[in-house]
């Protein structure tokens, strides 16, 4: 029973772990560079910054914000120089392999008329949003913003505070 036991949790942990590999990848290649930049936080000092940041809130859309913080766990940064890469193919290439074969949606595709491209796509299970990935590229400015960050809330919250954000 034992042997059972560890062989099912090996198998849920290596699963768990195959949806990390073409994000590690793309910081990993991206990363390379003298204006490239890639960051880790960690979930609890969100957390903390997202407490913080809601009694130094003046107003209410700032504690929105915070309070949406608060709910993200480990979070991973990378800014990278758009003209060290074929980051458009790299972006499509980085999205269609989390959606076809990580279980990712994609939320939103946005246009800008400058010509900056945001892409968001999230990971569910269930009801809840588990992880997200946030692309913003800059074609003017040659620069490429990526985000993933662990998250525990449902899509029903992240529509209430998208709605209370554009209340306001």
């Amino acid at each position: 029973m034992k042997k059972v036991f560890t062989l099912l949790a090996f198998t849920l942990l290596t699963t768990a772990a195959f949806a990390q590999n073409p994000i590690k990848k793309f910081i990993r290649k991206h990363n390379n560079g003298p204006e490239n930049v890639s960051i880790t936080v960690p979930g609890w000092l969100i957390g903390l910054a997202g407490e913080v940041g809601m009694l130094a809130a003046e107003d209410e859309e700032e504690r929105v914000v915070f309070s949406l913080a608060q709910s993200f766990g480990t979070t991973k940064i990378l800014t990278f120089d758009s003209n060290d890469f074929a980051t458009k193919k790299d972006i499509r290439e980085l999205l269609g392999e989390l959606e076809t074969e990580h279980g990712y949606e994609r939320w939103a595709t946005v246009r800008a008329a400058s010509g900056e491209q945001v892409e968001l796509t999230v990971e569910m299970r269930g009801d809840a949003v588990k992880s997200i990935v946030a692309l913003v590229h800059v074609e003017e400015e040659h620069q490429t913003f990526f985000a993933h960050a662990k998250t525990d809330f449902t899509a029903q919250e992240l529509g209430d505070i998208l709605n209370q954000l554009m209340e306001q």
